[in-house]
Parts: C-alpha cells; sequence; structure tokens
C-alpha cells in the first residue's frame, strides 16, 4: 500500500499468540488497519439486590472488541512476490489458527484416548494479544471470525477479502494471577488510569480558565 511522501508512520495493529513451541506462526500483522473498532463494556455488578451493594462491582467491565479486517493480495500480486501466488491464503490460515488447538495436542489426545486414559484435559490454547499502538495492548479470547472472500486467482486461492472479528478483553478476573495477560491487563488498566487523570485535570483548567468549548 502506498503512501504519499512525508506522511507519518502508522503503526500497524496486531493479534500476538504467546506460545513458546512457535513464536513465527501465529503473529498476525494487519496488513491495513481498520478504519473503525468497537468497544462495548458491560460491568459486572453485584446481583445481590442490597441498597448497600448498589455501587459495588465484582471487578473490571466485560469488554468486547469487534472490528473489520481487510486482507488483500493486490500490492504483492503487483510485485511479482512467489507467496502471492497462493493469494492471501496464508494470511487467512494465520488468523483462522487463532482458533485452532495445535495438531500435535490434538495427535497426543487422542493417543491417550486409545490407550484407555479416562480424563483428558481439553488443549488450552496459547495467549492471544491485541496490539492496537503502543498505549493498548491486551489479552483477548477470540469469539468469532466471519470471512468474506471477494476475489480469487485462476486456481481459487483467494486474492481479497474482509474479516469481521469479535474478541473478548480478559482481565485479571478471568486469567490466573501468575499468567502474563494478568499482568498485562494491569498495566492496560494504569494506563487508562493514569489518561483519566489527564482529562480530570485538563477538565478542571479549561472550566477554571472558561475555555471550555460550547
Amino acid at each position: 500500500m502506498r503512501s504519499f511522501p512525508g506522511s507519518p508512520r502508522v503503526l500497524c495493529g496486531a493479534i500476538v499468540q504467546v506460545d513458546p513451541d512457535s513464536p513465527l506462526s501465529r503473529l498476525v500483522v494487519f496488513q491495513y488497519n481498520p478504519d473503525r473498532m468497537t468497544r462495548s463494556l458491560q460491568p459486572r455488578a453485584t446481583a445481590s439486590g442490597r441498597a448497600s451493594d448498589a455501587r459495588r462491582t465484582t471487578g473490571a467491565p466485560v469488554e468486547t472488541v469487534t472490528m473489520t479486517v481487510e486482507v488483500d493480495a493486490a500490492d504483492q500480486m503487483e510485485q511479482g512476490d512467489p507467496v502471492a501466488a497462493v493469494g492471501i491464503a496464508p494470511q487467512l490460515a494465520a488468523l483462522e489458527m487463532l482458533l485452532y488447538p495445535s495438531t500435535a495436542q490434538v495427535v497426543a489426545n487422542a493417543a491417550l484416548l486409545a490407550v484407555g486414559t479416562l480424563e483428558i484435559v481439553p488443549p488450552e490454547s496459547p495467549l492471544a494479544v491485541l496490539v492496537w499502538g503502543p498505549g493498548r495492548a491486551v489479552p483477548v479470547r477470540i469469539q468469532s471470525f466471519g470471512i468474506t472472500e471477494h476475489a480469487f486467482t485462476p486456481d481459487l486461492f483467494p486474492t481479497r477479502a474482509s474479516v469481521d472479528l469479535s474478541a473478548q478483553v480478559l482481565s485479571y478476573d478471568d486469567l490466573p494471577v501468575g499468567s502474563p495477560g494478568y499482568a498485562l491487563f494491569l498495566v492496560h488498566q494504569v494506563m487508562k488510569e493514569a489518561m483519566a487523570v489527564v482529562a480530570g485535570v485538563s477538565g478542571a483548567v479549561s472550566a477554571v480558565t472558561g475555555t471550555v468549548a460550547g
């Protein structure tokens, strides 16, 4: 994707899965940043019904993030990139693999079943982190993908697609204390608290000086 000379460098959003056994295969960098991100926050309120608990919360709100990611192989095909022969299939596969357990885990569990193991722990997916600039890197659980493929190569590999992505942000209420995601969300909340303080100070100064926009 070309840009105008002198235009500011734009950081790319990404989804990173923290997996010591596969450090590269599940790094998904957005080719084009989504134009819009929708965030919904649902408070975790107590359900006691007592007046004394009306303002109590049981933890961080449940936050859901939705966005549409565009993937296009036009630039790569124009530049003669050999990988473009399969269109955007690799990029779509990287996104979809965020939802799959590893083949090694599936085979290992099948072997345990074959020898009569009574209880098998479901495989645990690596920790997924949504990175949206330096001020926002949060652990997430992918809830759904909706993929619309728009164009294809002669061999029917997709060359352009839109991916509707929905994910739940995982807070310290959803993760064990020793998880890297637990600490990551704490850092995220501390940065948010700092931003809120800045907004409060700025609002107070504006109110005193009479510079609040009408």
